[in-house]
């Protein structure tokens, strides 16, 4: 009987956290060097920016820590599932890893089996849930950022009743200064939620594989249990 078998590398997830993340900081060290943020958070008077990115790292964190929980799951699913023969139910340890849990907690019933497998899965992705949601404020950082903009840019001109030459300079500043405000705060907020859901798609992917391969083990666990 096949059982599936351990990741070549159970860390795999956090590795690649960690590689989007030395890109990501390469990236931020290469924008300070130019200027080019320093300029942004400058221009920015609303202050939307600072707050898109202090979000941004905020979850980044949150990423990191969740990959870290993966990769022990994993790792204690490779320990679950020796390569010269399959683990026995008796022997796992509750405590150990949510995938033990769930194996230890396997009986004849396929409808309670069906609703553990649920539960683990919520449980390994469950935390997810709020990154997207995080992922999706930081596009809404950006849009409201893109309206400020310009309610700054359009009061600049209503402000003025006659409009001469001495008042266009002042005027075009003015304008220019919201203009830069709508789209510094767009751009940003685009950017930091493409890359934030890269990551979180990284660890959904990984959560689906290890429930996957977790019933997998439970089901050809049950199978020989039944056929003994």
């Amino acid at each position: 009987m096949h059982y599936p078998s351990p990741s070549q590398n159970p860390y795999q997830v956090f590795l690649h956290w960690l590689l989007l993340l030395g890109l990501m900081l390469f990236a931020a060290l290469l924008l300070l060097d130019l200027g080019v943020l320093n300029t942004m958070l400058a221009q920015d008077v609303t202050r939307i920016t600072a707050v898109t990115l202090l979000v941004f790292v905020v979850g980044c964190g949150h990423c990191g820590v969740r990959s870290w929980v993966l990769a022990r799951e994993c790792l204690a699913f490779d320990h679950l599932t020796p390569a010269h023969k399959a683990p026995q139910l008796a022997s796992l340890t509750p405590e150990c890893s949510l995938g033990s849990q769930y194996l230890q907690g396997l009986g004849p019933d396929q409808q309670e089996n069906a609703l553990a497998a649920e539960i683990l899965a919520e449980r390994l992705r469950g935390s997810h849930q709020i990154g997207w949601f995080v992922t999706g404020v930081l596009v809404k950082l950006g849009l409201l950022g893109t309206v400020v903009g310009f309610i700054l840019m359009l009061g600049s001109v209503s402000g003025l009743e006659n409009l001469d030459t001495s008042d266009i300079k002042e005027l075009m500043q003015q304008m220019t200064s919201g203009m830069g405000v709508a789209m510094n705060t767009t751009l940003v907020g685009l950017v930091c939620s493409v890359l934030l859901g890269m990551q979180y798609l990284l660890l959904d992917r990984c959560a689906d594989r290890l429930v996957a391969d977790t019933v997998a083990l439970g089901q050809m666990l049950n199978t020989r249990s039944g056929s003994s």
